[in-house]
């Protein structure tokens, strides 16, 4: 797996364009790839605005508070012994 960022994201997504052009790649198979550059765009845009929330102290306190409870829709059992 490479590291990605926005630069890389666009460079394969311009990469791929240029592929499509060249007849190198079929028309699926570049929609595939720009569909998934969309969605790391989506993530990138998420952990952006989640490190500009966290930056905050009274929102990180609170955020590590809501990390730590349980989810309310899924029942929780008590720990199983082994024996």
């Amino acid at each position: 797996m490479q590291p990605v960022n926005t630069k890389s994201l666009f460079h394969r997504l311009t990469s791929t364009l240029e592929k499509l052009d060249n007849d190198e790649i079929d028309v699926f198979k570049a929609t595939a790839t720009a569909k998934l550059v969309g969605e790391c765009g989506k993530l990138l845009n998420y952990e952006l605005k989640r490190a500009a929330l966290l930056s905050n102290p009274d929102i990180k306190a609170e955020h590590r508070r809501l990390e730590s409870k349980n989810f309310d829709s899924i029942p929780q059992e008590s720990p199983k012994r082994l024996t």
